[in-house]
């Protein structure tokens, strides 16, 4: 089908009034589906006629409209479709949310001179015989991923093939969602609480002196501080560029290896010992799927045989699931980006991955903190 296994995203087919949207849209569909590949589609007005009367037609309305378009595609792009949407909604601040926020989306610009586009509604829809083309209300995209002139000799088949032909070749990319300067910001500000979670003291109750502790996703270092002040070896990664040089400032006499980056970069300092625990709390539901997948297969790569993993996650459970802009079935944007966690997905994930389930518990009541108490999910897997 592709050559990177492509097979669900988004694909905006935009253009002023009168460019051939629909048209190019319904081929597209078409040409995706003879190629074996589950797609819907989506058009802007039918959507406005759908959803009902309750957005106006001035820029704010048309603004907010659009971006509850995009939230529904994608939602259906991540249960494995590939959405194709016929849509103007040309603004940059969509565009924007887009780039950040749906894996694999493209946007197709089809770009047409006015007057072509007054010619072919005057023999359609008839929509601006009487009045003037809307174009100021929008944004010329900026960055379309394609831009297609569809009007003279190209033909409505030709620019489909061309939209179909691109979106197979993409590559699938990793979407940061706004992680790197949320969580840059969050732990400059030094509110994240430094006394050492009720998890860690969990885990450190059931190990043994002077084991090999991974720690991923760190954050402050309270919880890599704490193991190691307990007599255990401890290596701590984090993403976060700022979150590890606090931990280097404030921990500098605790015997903790802090390292800036992700289990899955084969860096060296992390990739070179074996591990007899690796642990991580509040960090799987802070990343996308694939990254989790990634996650868990080099967790069981660096692990000795017998190792443990320790998790401790948000579950879909918890009341903040209920909340913010809904991104998929899981994702949610409220403040920062989270993915909530289905138990019984989690576990097979685990055991697809070579790990045992030693034990498992979903509740609240574990991670209270001030007045927060969330449904939280522990898995204690073996490496087997």
């Amino acid at each position: 089908m592709t050559n990177n296994n492509l097979n669900n995203g988004l694909i905006w087919i935009t253009g002023f009034s009168a460019s051939g949207k629909t048209t190019v849209s319904r081929k597209v569909r078409s040409a995706l589906h003879d190629k074996g590949l589950k797609t819907i589609f989506l058009d802007g007005d039918d959507l406005r006629a759908i959803f009902g009367n309750n957005w106006g037609f001035d820029k704010g309305s048309r603004v907010e409209l659009a971006h509850v378009y995009f939230r529904l595609c994608s939602h259906l792009s991540t249960q494995g479709f590939v959405v194709i949407i016929s849509a103007v909604a040309m603004f940059d601040s969509l565009g924007d949310w887009i780039s950040e926020n749906v894996p694999n989306s493209m946007q197709v610009y089809l770009k047409v001179p006015k007057k072509v586009r007054l010619d072919r509604d005057a023999q359609t829809k008839k929509i601006f015989l009487n009045s003037k083309l809307n174009d100021d209300d929008y944004d010329v995209p900026k960055y379309a991923d394609l831009t297609i002139s569809n009007h003279g000799h190209v033909t409505p088949d030709e620019a489909a093939n061309k939209i179909v032909c691109t979106f197979l070749e993409k590559t699938k990319h990793k979407l940061d969602r706004g992680r790197g300067p949320h969580w840059n910001s969050y732990y400059e500000s030094n509110i994240a609480p430094i006394i050492p979670s009720s998890f860690a003291k969990s885990v450190a109750s059931q190990l043994l002196k002077n084991q090999e502790i991974l720690e991923i996703g760190c954050g402050n270092g309270r919880d890599a501080a704490f193991f190691a002040s307990s007599g255990f070896n401890v290596t701590a990664i984090d993403r976060s560029e700022s979150a590890i040089k606090y931990c280097r400032e404030k921990y500098s006499n605790h015997s903790v290896c802090f390292y800036e980056g992700m289990i899955t970069d084969s860096s060296p300092h992390i990739t070179n010992v074996k591990y007899d625990i690796i642990y991580s709390r509040f960090v799987i539901h802070a990343m996308p799927l694939e990254e989790e997948i990634e996650v868990l297969s080099a967790a069981n790569n660096l692990l000795k045989t017998g190792g443990r993993l320790y998790i401790e996650c948000r579950s879909i459970n918890d009341p903040l699931a209920r909340r913010g802009e809904i991104i998929s079935i899981t994702e949610r944007i409220d403040g920062h980006y989270r993915r909530f966690i289905i138990l019984d997905e989690f576990r097979e994930r685990l055991i697809n991955t070579g790990f045992k389930i030693i034990e498992e518990v979903e509740a609240n009541g574990l991670a209270v903190y001030k007045d927060e108490d969330p449904v939280v999910i522990r898995v204690t897997a073996g490496k087997m």
